[in-house]
């Protein structure tokens, strides 16, 4: 993979896949304060405080039959915040110190990890928390309810699922503060390929206190789903303004210290039956034709060697075949590029080859044995196969695994190993790399390589692709 500028701290967030599939995505308006209070007056609510704007002491938003409701709306995605994302990859580096991209799995983490991720990420909401306590318990003073409730509503923090922020949320709430009797989790969702658009509108109510019950929730759930089919109505009838910032959720990625951290979107479901090939995929990584995958040089006989020498000394330097052997010998040590791959040449070879190579072009030794490289590595690529259930495999085999990750193939790791079947039946595994970042494609063009250079008599790679953490 190409290297990326020297960086320390890098937070990238997905692109719409309209740059991949060509075709416009669906944007909708953040959740608004406004229209919260809209639609709890629908449920038959209220203003807690006429004066709301004007108090010097803060209270909570709406008074709902017999309940006080505090709004916290969350604006901005947590992990683009440089002090949590240096955080969340010291805990996940801990556990995979060799990988290029880690995911952001939390299920991978240990139980004590697990615990730690949670105080990492639940900033914005031990601070929504916080300061809900504190209103609420000054509008129970003023109201004659008997029920205080904290309403989140998600715009941003998109690396928090549904379900994981009513996980934090309860949690915050339990531990913090006794003054808060029950939590609504909300937010508006959107998961598109650019054919396929899915619209999640949640809304739960988990009671903290079940002895002061929020009795009001079914009304303004009622009047929360009469909001979404007339936000709905819109989205389909109106032209979009630019009001319309919210899209997709998408990957959330930051780079720290040469190493991708993903949060991946989460699967749609099922496949597209547009997209025959897969959903469209960003390819950030600036790669768009076979890239270097070898170091190769023209390998001389002491006959071939001769043989230029004689006719075509420009050719080749030195003064003996020693001194070429010497030159290969070096540029083998030198190379950067791995893996260092010596192709045989013949004169006459290169002679057919020389004159079918267009007026002007160079006709170096060393550009021969790369064209001969390129040649072999093309067929080996082009018998590839697939390693899947029933497949008759050979004795001795090239297997490339690419781990698939979230939208973009940068993020990509791929790992090429050789499978031997002893005579007792089993199989010799031996790795011959990992951990590299590298997609499919590319690291189908490595292993082509390493099946030239390092295992001779390798004329089939099979491949698999794990699709665990694919989008889907």
């Amino acid at each position: 993979m190409p290297k990326r500028p020297p960086q320390s701290k890098r937070t990238e967030r997905g692109q719409d896949s309209s740059s991949s599939s060509g075709l416009p995505t669906f944007r909708i308006r953040p959740i608004t304060e406004s229209e919260i209070e809209r639609l709890t007056c629908n449920a038959g609510g209220k203003r807690a405080h006429a004066d709301w704007d004007r108090r010097d002491r803060r209270g909570a938003d709406f008074v709902l039959g017999s309940s006080v409701i505090e709004l916290k709306i969350l604006e901005d995605e947590g992990l683009d915040k440089p002090e949590r994302q240096a955080k969340v990859a010291t805990l996940f580096r801990s556990q995979f110190p060799d990988r290029p991209t880690i995911v952001l799995d939390r299920s991978l983490l240990t139980a004590d990890g697990q615990r730690t991720y949670d105080r990492i990420v639940e900033g914005p909401v031990k601070a929504a928390v916080g300061s809900a306590r504190k209103q609420l318990e000054q509008s129970r003073a003023e109201h004659d309810v008997t029920t205080t409730v904290l309403w989140i509503v998600n715009n941003g923090y998109t690396s928090l699922n549904h379900s994981a922020l009513i996980d934090l949320v309860t949690r915050r709430a339990r531990n913090d503060s006794s003054e808060i009797d029950a939590v609504i989790v909300s937010g508006g969702y959107i998961y598109s390929d650019t054919f396929d658009s899915y619209f999640l509108w949640p809304i739960d109510y988990v009671p903290i206190w079940v002895d002061r019950p929020f009795r009001e929730f079914e009304a303004l759930r009622e009047a929360w789903h009469a909001f979404v089919m007339e936000r709905m109505n819109s989205v389909v009838r109106e032209v979009p303004t630019a009001a319309d910032t919210k899209g997709p959720v998408v990957d959330v990625a930051f780079r720290l210290d040469g190493v991708a951290y993903v949060m991946p979107t989460p699967p749609m479901g099922n496949e597209s039956k547009f997209f025959l090939n897969g959903r469209p995929r960003r390819n950030s990584t600036g790669i768009d034709s076979c890239p270097r995958v070898a170091t190769t040089f023209a390998s001389l006989s002491l006959h071939e060697w001769s043989e230029f020498h004689r006719h075509e000394p420009r050719l080749i330097s030195g003064t003996s075949h020693n001194d070429w052997l010497r030159k290969e010998n070096d540029a083998r040590q030198e190379s950067q590029l791995k893996p260092f791959v010596a192709l045989p040449v013949t004169y006459a070879g290169w002679q057919v080859w020389a004159t079918r190579q267009p007026a002007g072009a160079i006709v170096s030794v060393h550009h021969y044995a790369t064209d001969l490289f390129q040649e072999a590595i093309l067929a080996v690529i082009g018998a590839a196969r697939e390693r899947a259930a029933g497949s008759v495999l050979p004795r001795r085999y090239l297997l490339l695994v690419t781990e698939e990750i979230g939208q973009d193939r940068a993020y990509d790791v791929s790992h090429l190993a050789e499978f031997c079947t002893l005579p007792d039946g089993t199989d010799r595994v031996d790795e011959l790399w990992t951990n590299r970042s590298m997609f499919f494609e590319h690291a189908l063009a490595a292993a082509a390589a390493a099946a030239e250079a390092v295992a001779r008599g390798f004329d089939l790679i099979y491949w698999e692709k794990d699709p665990t953490y694919a989008w889907r």
